[in-house]
């Protein structure tokens, strides 16, 4: 079987990273052959790719963007000959569907987040373009039932696949902290409080970092790490500034670390908007750390508020104040809270689930396309 995973571009975000990993895994697998069709140039993960033995290449959109989009997607997808597509968020799918469809090509489509914006100005055509997939991919219920509520797709064609991580990367790390670049400077009595992802106001570091500052006017020993990159930084690094916190926040930028980085926490911060299922809360509860997210998304089918984690309202920082401030004194229940986190990414969240979900539903995708 072959597939081309069609993406936006290969830039540092959550669905990028999973569409690296899910790929990987395919190949790995030694009967599926994969390649990345990215619709924009370039990105931090294109590297990452490359040096997985993953074929990139770029369509691109021409002077007439959304039909020139679908004209060099065809081209691409006739030389290339897949047997499925699998178009991932809804500008890729807008431009891949249609041309893959033209080719008697089946689709997989997934949905990595929660919005359903995208062609708000006509419903009709946004329906149209998701009926081009056997199947629309969500990755959590919540996901799936907004998405149903609010685009029209018939729930027939939506199906729930969660992410999954390669929980072998995140099993079991000793790392010294103060050899990963930034950390140098923390002891090994501090506490360090992070978070991972795409520099987005989605992701809300506001909240996260005047949560940090209540407490760090009263603590010297702890400090706070942000991995990851993008277009918010300028805001974040400004209201660090305001804050009076720079001495107290390490910004890494993009790195592939990322699994010494959680591991090197002790406890993770994540109070997003919304969400779709996270990456990176799947990766700091199976690194066994302890976790503090919003209930949106995905979120509350990973962690059970008050036993496997925490729980904290949009916006609130000061009650993630307050969280931070009681692990502080006493870490105990925390990292307990952990363990049974771990224990439930384990059970339903691992890369060889999602694969060998997405596997079952490619094969009947095929399967039926040959039968009509």
């Amino acid at each position: 079987m072959k597939v081309v995973h069609a993406l936006r571009s290969l830039e540092f975000g959550g669905a990028e990273k999973l569409v690296i990993e899910l790929a990987s895994r395919q190949v790995l697998s030694g009967d599926i052959d994969v390649e990345l069709a990215c619709i924009n140039p370039g990105g931090a993960l294109e590297a990452e790719a490359i040096s997985r033995e993953l074929p990139v290449s770029v369509t691109g959109l021409g002077k007439i963007r959304y039909f020139s989009g679908i004209s060099r997607m065809r081209k691409y997808l006739h030389t290339a000959r897949p047997d499925l597509v699998h178009t991932h968020n809804f500008l890729a799918h807008t431009h891949t569907a249609p041309a893959a469809r033209m080719l008697g090509i089946p689709v997989i489509h997934t949905k990595h987040g929660r919005a359903v914006t995208s062609m708000s100005w006509s419903p009709a055509l946004r329906r149209y373009i998701y009926s081009l997939a056997h199947a629309v991919v969500v990755v959590s219920k919540e996901t799936g039932e907004i998405f149903a509520e609010r685009s029209g797709v018939r729930d027939s064609k939506i199906k729930v696949i969660h992410n999954g991580i390669d929980l072998e990367r995140y099993r079991n790390i000793d790392v010294d902290r103060r050899s990963l670049p930034g950390l140098e400077k923390i002891d090994k009595e501090d506490l360090l409080f992070g978070a991972v992802s795409r520099l987005d106001p989605v992701k809300d570091h506001t909240t996260m970092l005047r949560a940090f500052a209540e407490v760090a006017a009263s603590r010297s020993d702890c400090y706070f790490l942000i991995v990851g990159d993008g277009p918010e930084r300028g805001n974040i690094e400004t209201l660090i500034k305001e804050l009076s916190i720079e001495d107290r926040v390490i910004m890494t930028g993009f790195t592939d670390e990322v699994p010494l980085y959680v591991s090197a926490m002790d406890m993770y911060l994540q109070p997003s908007l919304e969400e779709g299922l996270s990456l990176t809360l799947l990766e700091a509860a199976a690194a066994g750390v302890p976790v503090v997210v919003t209930p949106v998304g995905g979120n509350p089918e990973v962690i059970e508020g008050g036993f496997s984690g925490s729980f904290v309202d949009v916006g609130n920082y000061h009650g993630m104040a307050a969280i931070m401030d009681s692990f502080m004194e006493d870490p105990a229940p925390f990292r307990e809270m952990a363990l049974r986190a771990g224990e439930s990414v384990e059970a339903g969240f691992s890369l060889t689930s999602m694969e060998a979900g997405y596997r079952a539903l490619y094969m009947e995708a095929i399967s039926r396309e040959e039968t009509l």
